[in-house]
């Protein structure tokens, strides 16, 4: 994969994460109700997607 490939890639996973996390708490928020397992399952994808975005980005190489 081309250095700019893996930018645009880890910048779409970033913004994937903050999607999920968004739409877990919005979610929770506009229906009243917080389901620990939604809640749960999204805090799990959101870190995830963000680890891939951060590992595709180089980490903490520069």
């Amino acid at each position: 994969m081309k250095p700019r490939q893996r930018e645009n890639t880890a910048k779409y996973l970033y913004d994937i994460s903050k999607g999920i996390a968004l739409v877990t708490v919005v979610g929770a928020l506009t229906t009243g109700q917080w389901n620990f397992l939604t809640l749960l399952i999204g805090t799990i994808a959101t870190l995830v997607f963000f680890l891939w975005a951060y590992w595709l980005d180089g980490g903490d190489n520069d």
